[in-house]
């Protein structure tokens, strides 16, 4: 069975029609309304009352689009779901990919998540409001880090999909309830190394209010995504695995760590003496400093090359966006 889950919250005036077209190509179209003033959920079980394939749940509280998404998977699953998308309520994701998306699982068994990438098209980069644009670029290199997932170019695109095997994989209730949820997503694939898609698909932007603020993510997700590129880096290459990246990375942070506090323990003395210190100490601050820098940069290159590789997935939608 192919679900679809919807949250809604202030969707009034959109969430009828993502609703309808989502319809035509799955078998159960699951709304959740997470507590939405509009009461955009009543709306669709009215419209809907009398269509088998969709299902209005209401949460009593508001739990934030990761919850809404959760709960939507727990329900989905029950039902015995084989493959779960989630798309928007704000009509900004084109459902005529939905196709595209099930047959990329039908033909690979071993594929766990397919999610989409905006970043296709100049114009709709150019009509993407600028401050979103920043915060995306900013956001995507931070999870790029923490995902391992270097070849993504969209890691904040909310158009996802799970096979029900990945959910089996990993510990789905565990997921941030809020707007962290794609990028949580996003970061526990990495760490499973699992196979994952990414689909070339375009999104509009109308004069619709999106209830994330930019300015708060851009505060609230970097500490996130630190703690876990601490976890990915601790679990793949101290515990999962020992390689030479582990040791690029462990001998490439003592010898910056050292040597930048022997520097700076050196500068604050000939501050204190008035003594400045000779060629000799300086360079002993310098050169391990350089040396673990360089180990660092291989670090790094080693995890980009051998980190998990996403596919890219180029199709073509005619007739324009959605209908």
């Amino acid at each position: 069975m192919i679900c679809c889950i919807i949250p809604t919250y202030k969707a009034l005036n959109t969430i009828c029609a993502v609703v309808d077209h989502a319809t035509r190509y799955v078998d159960l179209v699951i709304v959740v309304d997470d507590q939405c003033p509009q009461r955009s959920g009543a709306l669709v079980e009215k419209e809907f009352h009398n269509n088998e394939s969709v299902l209005v749940i209401s949460h009593s509280r508001n739990q934030g689009v990761g919850g809404a998404v959760k709960t939507g998977i727990a329900k989905a699953l029950e039902l015995g779901a084989s493959v779960i998308i989630k798309i928007d309520a704000d009509n900004q994701m084109d459902p005529r990919y939905i196709p595209v998306i099930t047959n990329l699982f039908a033909a690979d068994g071993g594929l766990e998540y397919v999610k989409g990438n905006r970043f296709i098209d100049l114009k709709l980069i150019g009509a993407m409001p600028r401050l979103r644009l920043i915060g995306n670029s900013g956001l995507s290199l931070l999870v790029k880090f923490s995902s391992g997932y270097w070849n993504i170019l969209d890691p904040t695109n909310g158009y996802i999909a799970f096979s029900s095997r990945a959910l089996q994989r990993i510990q789905w209730q565990e997921l941030s309830p809020r707007y962290f949820f794609e990028t949580h997503v996003l970061c526990v694939m990495g760490l499973k190394k699992a196979r994952i898609a990414e689909i070339d698909m375009p999104a509009r932007y109308g004069d619709e209010e999106s209830s994330l603020s930019m300015p708060k993510s851009l505060l609230e997700f970097p500490p996130k995504l630190f703690k876990l590129w601490l976890k990915r880096m601790l679990l793949q290459y101290f515990v999962f695995d020992i390689n030479l990246g582990s040791l690029y990375l462990l001998f490439g942070l003592i010898l910056t760590a050292s040597a930048a506090l022997f520097g700076v323990y050196e500068w604050v003395a000939s501050i204190v003496t008035k003594t400045p210190r000779t060629t000799g100490t300086v360079m002993l601050a310098v050169l391990p400093f350089l040396m673990g820098f360089q180990l660092l940069l291989n670090a790094l290159m080693h995890d980009v090359q051998f980190s998990a590789k996403s596919t890219r997935v180029s199709v073509e939608i005619k007739d324009g966006l959605t209908e």
